[in-house]
């Protein structure tokens, strides 16, 4: 057995002298590759894709939300010739956020390091169109957990400004006004200006306004970073995608021709087209479903017609599987409620749900309207939670 290890020894030594090797090999490899990225994010983010000196240095509309609540406000602006009109550009805008359409840059890197849910699609949607799309006060979300910014200026055709600020919270409930560690106070305005050219084109200018507090070098590196490194290379990236989409020259994702490919049955030679309009560019130039277009002429109505309202559901008497338990009588006078914020705000606080529930809207209103009175006297940021409002068990 000794003799087996000290003629094992040199061999055991020559393996560790080789992975030695190999180690700094690979960490000379992968800090040669940090380097390379971080001059690539450096040169991609500051050395391209920003607005012109004049429009660095121009104020903007929107950026008096941050200097009337901070006195250290500072700016990073990106632009880009787009060839379509201003309204082609301003109508994609309407649809961002991580509800609708997605960030519009690299869905990739926002899921990956930034660890936000944004899946991006490309087609303008009815919803996201119509006149009370979006107001000021809506929700842009950033994720599904509150990281929330606030649409505060909805000038159409012209100008969207989304904007958070921790020493005016967003109104929603759920929403927070988010921060980065070792800040008392940020605020920031998201802006998309669209400036019309002529001969049917435009310049988007894409343009952050910060404020924070306290004005330290840790609190503005960190912000340097965020915003002109990080966010610089994503709002590059935003403007080049947006000006891809608005020239109708967005190429469909990969991943999207493998699933149509698949579930389309297009891999395996299936004789049934994978849709209605296969071989036209409304299915091969049209990666995203338009969500509402079948509600003129619904698919199942080439069977039978849509049903929305069935009288005999659900069946009560012997023989049905609910025949010594259902209430009979529990659609008798009802409608579908109108959805209230008021009702919305009664549940939250009272876990309950109306006795009758769309049989009686005038009484259903004025107990909601007693609730939610608690709150129309919207508390400061730090003042404590109304009567009636109560933290969770594990608070």
């Amino acid at each position: 057995m000794l003799d087996f290890l000290r003629s094992s020894l040199p061999i055991l030594w020559q393996v560790i002298v080789l992975a030695s090797s190999m180690g700094k090999t690979v960490a000379k490899a992968a800090g040669l590759a940090s380097v390379a990225a971080m001059g690539g994010m450096v040169y991609f983010s500051q050395l391209s894709g920003k607005g012109t000196k004049a429009e660095q240095e121009w104020v903007y509309p929107a950026d008096d939300i941050i200097d009337l609540n901070y006195s250290n406000g500072r700016s990073s602006t990106y632009a880009i010739d787009i060839d379509a009109p201003a309204y082609a550009v301003y109508r994609i805008f309407k649809q961002i956020g991580v509800q609708k359409s997605g960030s519009f840059s690299s869905e990739f890197l926002e899921r990956v390091f930034a660890r936000l849910p944004f899946y991006n699609h490309y087609e303008i949607q009815e919803e996201y169109q119509t006149p009370d799309a979006i107001a000021p006060g809506d929700v842009a979300a950033f994720d599904y957990h509150g990281m929330s910014m606030e649409w505060a200026d909805v000038v159409p055709g012209k100008y969207l400004v989304q904007w958070v600020d921790t020493k005016n919270p967003p109104a929603a409930p759920g929403a927070y006004a988010f921060r980065f560690p070792f800040m008392k106070n940020y605020a920031a305005a998201w802006c998309f200006y669209v400036v019309p050219l002529k001969g049917e084109r435009c310049r988007l200018i894409n343009h952050w306004r910060i404020g924070l507090e306290p004005d330290t070098a840790w609190a503005n590196a960190l912000n340097w970073v965020n915003i002109e490194l990080i966010g610089g290379v994503m709002a590059h990236m935003q403007n080049m995608y947006v000006k891809r989409v608005a020239e109708f020259r967005k190429k469909e994702q990969w991943h999207s021709k493998f699933m149509r490919g698949f579930l389309g049955g297009r891999f395996f030679g299936s004789e049934t087209p994978p849709s209605r309009w296969s071989g036209t560019p409304l299915f091969e130039e049209t990666q995203t479903q338009w969500f509402r277009y079948g509600r003129q002429a619904p698919a199942v109505a080439e069977i039978r017609p849509p049903v929305t309202d069935n009288p005999n559901w659900p069946p009560t008497g012997p023989g049905t599987p609910w025949a010594d338990t259902v209430d009979e009588e529990y659609f008798d006078g009802w409608s579908e409620p109108e959805f209230s914020w008021d009702e919305q705000i009664r549940q939250k606080v009272e876990k309950t749900y109306l006795p009758g529930w769309g049989k009686n809207p005038e009484a259903a209103k004025r107990a909601a309207a007693a609730v939610a009175a608690q709150f129309t006297a919207e508390p400061a940021a730090g003042d404590s939670v109304p009567d009636g409002a109560t933290l969770g068990e594990d608070d």
